[in-house]
């Protein structure tokens, strides 16, 4: 039986029982009797997607043993639509810009200037000239530029010495020139081109380079570009009071890693690493491969607040620590002094626990003060304050899928409920007031107070409800968005180039990766050309203003 017949049978039974007024215990009854239906059609609806993703993963195996396909790495997406983008643009966004014509108001450089005159014998007697009109056209002229360097040299028998004259700026770094290397990147990060592709765009024009000279171009060049990709990191930090993070699985040498975004309205920082767990997070959050950690006081709090409580004998061990600060290698050694392979949950908890109070102590770097991000459990404890992203909130009501009429009724009634709130959120942050600030929390105790009868629906407002204070950081700093939409848009383009580039093949590429990505996607939010900074950097020069910098102007500007 499917689910559009039992839906059917739902709605005869609904009918049947309108027709008199049921007592309590019968009602209670129906109620109950629904929500086994609803449980039951649900088990089935998971059992049934779980069937399709397997049957779509074996498809996928037979085309690989005859086609070499992606294989069984690449990740099913779910024929389940549970965006609630349609139903959240209902309402305005007082963040949004009207889109505009590019065109209309970007000035345009003028390269040449021809005249177009009127043929004098097509002209009546008495016609005058007006004021020209002017047409601009763009256009863009690809060709090979090749420099032969004649390269005066002496040699001196006294000492024994070849002296060469030197190259210029962007020439003396191997076979290729800035313009073509920047180029290249370009290619790769703006353009999401894969290597043999940008091979045979360039063997178009009778460049003459090698896959390899290629691969060594994407990764190698990456080196020089270190310094600004730490400093974008900085100033991303310092830009704004709050950050935004999501992560996306990645690629390295066959191995499952994870993509770690971190971004604000005026950067994008990437930074992919084999795990994606708390450690891993205050790693990216530090930019190090470094960790360390505090062990004292505070960590023995955090600890017994937040974690697991702590044995007397371990809490005595810490307590003769004292107040010290360790290296990674110096942690884990104690730890296998202490645990060996066992109690894995409190070496874990102790590890993160003293990390965590590390992190908030250190001046290397600025701290975060408050993390916009999904409801898992990595992110949670690292910062001051938590944001919770009302979009990824929505979409559990979005999964939602009744067979009987009742629930779907309530389901769409809460629904546009939860979304009139969230744009008088998006309101409250134009005009914030104490009062209304106040109003706002006592309308989530109401809203959230919401019981309909249909289990699944009231267990999903009540998992909302117990999220209060993050949902609505909002209120105490109206800076934070109400979504984590730039952070999905940032793992997005690492999940468009995981279409085109499978994985990375070492290390030092998917450091190159981050570091160009990073730079293209943050040159982009400040509406700089990416080719041209690379250009002028590969060329010796620096852009002016340095992008850090840029960053900083840009977020002082609002």
């Amino acid at each position: 039986m499917g689910a559009t017949d039992v839906a059917a049978i739902i709605g005869q039974v609904e009918l049947l029982l309108a027709e008199e007024i049921l007592s309590e215990r019968v009602e209670a009854a129906v109620q109950k009797l629904l929500n086994v239906v609803e449980a039951l059609s649900a088990d089935k609806k998971s059992l049934a997607d779980e069937v399709q993703r397997l049957l779509k993963l074996l498809e996928q195996k037979k085309k690989d043993k005859t086609t070499g396909g992606k294989g069984d790495d690449q990740q099913q997406k779910s024929s389940s639509d549970h965006s609630s983008e349609k139903r959240r643009r209902q309402f305005p966004d007082s963040q949004r810009r009207p889109s505009q014509d590019r065109r209309s108001f970007k000035d345009l450089p003028v390269h040449h200037t021809i005249e177009c005159p009127v043929d004098s014998a097509t002209l009546p007697p008495d016609a005058v000239r007006l004021a020209d009109e002017i047409v601009m056209v763009q256009d863009i002229e690809i060709q090979p530029q090749n420099t032969r360097f004649q390269r005066h040299v002496f040699f001196s028998a006294a000492t024994q010495q070849t002296f060469r004259g030197p190259l210029p700026a962007g020439y003396d770094r191997g076979d290729f020139g800035a313009n073509l290397r920047a180029l290249i990147v370009a290619l790769k990060y703006c353009g999401n081109m894969s290597e043999p592709k940008i091979g045979e765009f360039l063997a178009n024009f009778n460049v003459q380079v090698s896959s390899g000279s290629l691969s060594n171009i994407l990764t190698t060049t990456a080196r020089a570009f270190e310094p600004d990709y730490h400093d974008v990191f900085l100033a991303g930090l310092s830009s704004t009071t709050y950050q935004q993070t999501d992560d996306t699985s990645a690629r390295v040498q066959g191995k499952f890693w994870h993509t770690h975004i971190l971004c604000n309205p005026f950067y994008t920082f990437y930074s992919t690493r084999p795990r994606k767990d708390r450690l891993a997070v205050l790693a990216m959050l530090q930019d190090t491969d470094q960790p360390r950690f505090r062990l004292g006081f505070e960590t023995r709090a955090l600890l017994q607040a937040e974690f697991l409580p702590l044995p007397k004998k371990w809490w005595a061990k810490l307590v003769a620590l004292g107040e010290v600060e360790l290296a990674s290698f110096e942690l884990k050694h104690l730890m296998n002094e202490w645990f060996g392979d066992r109690n894995q949950p409190l070496r874990t908890a102790l590890e993160q626990a003293a990390a965590i109070v590390y992190y908030r102590h250190q001046t290397a770097v600025p701290v975060v003060r408050t993390l916009v991000c999904d409801d898992a459990g990595q992110f949670k404890l690292l910062t001051e304050k938590l944001a919770l992203c009302w979009i990824h909130e929505g979409r559990h009501y979005e999964k939602l899928a009744p067979v009987a009429g009742r629930h779907a009724d309530a389901l769409a009634a809460f629904q546009d409920r939860f979304w009139n709130y969230y744009a008088t959120l998006q309101d409250y942050r134009d005009g914030p007031t104490e009062a209304g600030a106040a109003q706002l929390r006592a309308n989530f105790d109401v809203l959230f107070a919401t019981r309909t009868g249909y289990e699944a629906l009231d267990d999903w407002i009540a998992k909302s409800q117990a999220k209060r204070e993050e949902l609505l950081t909002v209120l105490s700093e109206t800076a934070v968005p109400l979504h984590n939409n730039a952070a999905e848009l940032g793992a997005r383009v690492s999940a468009r180039r995981r279409d085109v580039s499978l994985h990375s093949r070492s290390v030092r590429g998917v450091r190159a990766m981050d570091i160009f990505t990073t730079l293209v996607q943050t040159l982009k939010k400040l509406g700089r050309s990416a080719y041209a900074y690379f250009r002028d950097r590969l060329s010796g020069g620096l852009p002016h203003p340095p992008l850090a910098q840029s960053i900083l102007q840009a977020a002082a500007s609002g």
